[in-house]
């Protein structure tokens, strides 16, 4: 996400002193399906103006980590041992 964050600063040159992101995961594992919560708290550089504050968190919010979380997630586990089949 910081990472997303900082390529866009540098592309649409946006000078940033500070970026930083927090993430408390909450995982409820009493249901049959688990379910997980991420709370984000994004801290960006006081002097930025509103536009590039909004670009920043836009950004974050639709960073590539975040769209695989944000859906459903499937598992295919599958094991290969030597030559069988």
């Amino acid at each position: 996400m910081v990472l997303t964050m900082a390529a866009v600063a540098a592309s649409k040159n946006i000078q940033v002193e500070k970026l930083q992101a927090r993430v408390v995961t909450t995982i409820d594992e009493s249901q049959p399906a688990w379910q997980s919560h991420f709370d984000v708290q994004i801290e960006l550089d006081p002097g930025l103006g509103k536009r590039e504050r909004i670009i920043l968190f836009n950004s974050a919010r639709r960073c590539e980590v975040h769209k695989l979380l944000s859906g459903e997630i499937g598992f295919d586990y599958h094991l290969n041992v030597g030559n069988a089949e």
